[in-house]
Formats: structure tokens, C-alpha cells, sequence
């Protein structure tokens, strides 16, 4: 049985927590996200690797032989970081993304990201020109630039728990007759997500609220003033979110790391790489969840 360094992460955490929560909150993700991803990792391995007994998850004979490979990899990747030399970062590498993507990835990669920073520092930008790399759906052909597939993204229908007490959860995503929705306005408004909102408010939805803010939006589906379209995933983040359902009829988007041309140093193919590393486990996961 031969498991993925990031599959033994959780294998460790698991055991040395004995339960979900513990070891949810220790990899930031939500506990149901972390329950799928043991499926995923039991399936690959052949055998269930834990028992619950008491309240408390135990680790059987595949799960103990997992566990035992899992504390020597650990072991020896941290001899090999003790060992390496300490190079200090040089000029941080400029990277745009946008926002609500970066707050997702940091807080749901934030063990790995600190770990594959150690070389490198990022200055993360929302706007503007400049950049060495580049997180983008939607990448301009430049000559000289390459660009490398990070994984996929879409967007899904969510709700907190106080909102579903108060006004149930919607039969349909056809029709959001007798809910609340918060439609986004202004560039926000006119994507996919933006229209779809708008499309459910003309289709008998009442508006609670209007923002052209991606972030004002998530505080106000978390407080549970309406439904709203959220990037896949993010209730890895907010565990107070609830994924209702997916919206098939919405585009699944690419996501690429965009490099400049002579973007070519060091520093930057070493930020490109934190990026594949991190980001695409990332997007990985919360399709699978």
C-alpha cells in the first residue's frame, strides 16, 4: 500500500487527534470535507484505516502500517529541512490574483503554504499591472508567456444554517420561489454567477440584498440573509456554509498560472511552483467535495 505524501498528512492528523474535528480544524478544512477526503484515501488504499469506537476514531492494521509510514516520511522531511541551508528570500514575486480566490487557497492550504514559502515571498495583488505570475481564468495570449493549468473551479448555491431554519431549503434550483437571494451589482453583476442571481430574482426570489462586493456577499449568506453563488469549496473555509446544490448550467472555469515573458528566475519558477503545489491540491479538493 503505497499512499501520496498528502494523503499520509491526513492519516497522521487523524490518528494523532482520534477525531474529525481535531483533525479538521488542524488541516483547515470542515469536517465533512475531511470525512470524503477518507473515503477517497481508504479507496485508494484498499482498506479502512479507521474505526470509530467511543466517540474516538481508531486506526486499524492497514490504518496502524499507514500511520507508521506517515511518522517516518514526516521524520525524514524534517531532517532534510533541518538540513538545508537557509537562504534568504530575495525581491518578493509579484503575483495577481483575484481576492476571494487568494483568501480561499491561504486559509485552506495554510500548513503546506508556510512550509513551501520557506524560499520565497509573495506579494499578492488584486489589480493593476506589473505582475510576474498570474491566477486568471481568462488569460490574454501575450508573446513569450507560457501557461500552465492549475485545475478547475464553479461556482454552487449556498446558505448558512440560520437561513435553512428559517425558510427551509429550496426544492429546486429552477425555481427560488419564496426565498431570499443576495445579487451581486456593478463587474461582480455581470458574470455568470452575477446573472444567474439576477436571473433568480425575476424568477420569483425576493432580493434581501444588493453589494458589488465578493466579500460583503459571503458575510451576508454566513449571516443568513439570503441564498447566494459561491466559488466551490468555500465552506472548507466557513464551515458555517452550506453547499445547497451545484448549478450545472454554469460554465466550470480553468484556472491558469499565467508567466510573463522572461519571466524566467529563480525566484519566480520557484513561486510558480508554490502555487501548482498548493493551489491545485486545493481546487482538487473541493471538487471532490
Amino acid at each position: 500500500m503505497v499512499l501520496p505524501w498528502e494523503q499520509l498528512q491526513l492519516v497522521l492528523a487523524l490518528a494523532r487527534h482520534g477525531a474529525l474535528s481535531g483533525a479538521a480544524r488542524a488541516l483547515r478544512m470542515s469536517a465533512d470535507a475531511l470525512e470524503a477526503e477518507l473515503k477517497t484515501v481508504e479507496r485508494a488504499a484498499g482498506a479502512a484505516l479507521f474505526v470509530r469506537e467511543g466517540g474516538r476514531l481508531l486506526p486499524t492494521d492497514a490504518g496502524r502500517s499507514a500511520l507508521h509510514t506517515a511518522e517516518r516520511m514526516a521524520e525524514e522531511m524534517a531532517r532534510v529541512d533541518r538540513a538545508l541551508p537557509r537562504i534568504p528570500p530575495g525581491p518578493p514575486v509579484r503575483v495577481r490574483v483575484d481576492g476571494m480566490l487568494a483568501a480561499q487557497w491561504i486559509q485552506a492550504t495554510a500548513a503546506d503554504l508556510a512550509r513551501t514559502l520557506s524560499n520565497v515571498t509573495l506579494e499578492l495583488v488584486t489589480a493593476g499591472r506589473g505582475s510576474e505570475l498570474e491566477v486568471t481564468a481568462h488569460p490574454r495570449p501575450t508573446k513569450g508567456s507560457t501557461r500552465t493549468s492549475l485545475g478547475q473551479t464553479a461556482d454552487a448555491l449556498y446558505a448558512s444554517e440560520p437561513y435553512l431554519l428559517d425558510h427551509g431549503r429550496p426544492g429546486s434550483v429552477e425555481s427560488l420561489v419564496g426565498h431570499r437571494v443576495v445579487v451581486l451589482t456593478g463587474a461582480a453583476g455581470r458574470t455568470d454567477a452575477g446573472r444567474w442571481l439576477v436571473r433568480a430574482a425575476t424568477s420569483g426570489a425576493e432580493v434581501a440584498l444588493r453589494t458589488d462586493s465578493p466579500t460583503v456577499l459571503v458575510a451576508a449568506v454566513q449571516a443568513g440573509v439570503g441564498l447566494g453563488v459561491l466559488p466551490e469549496g468555500l465552506e472548507e473555509v466557513f464551515p458555517d456554509l452550506i453547499r445547497i446544490a451545484a448549478l450545472p448550467e454554469l460554465p466550470v472555469r480553468t484556472l491558469w498560472l499565467v508567466r510573463g515573458e522572461g519571466r524566467s528566475s529563480a525566484r519566480v519558477r520557484r513561486a510558480a511552483q508554490v502555487l501548482e503545489q498548493t493551489l491545485s491540491g486545493a481546487l482538487r479538493r473541493w471538487q471532490r467535495a
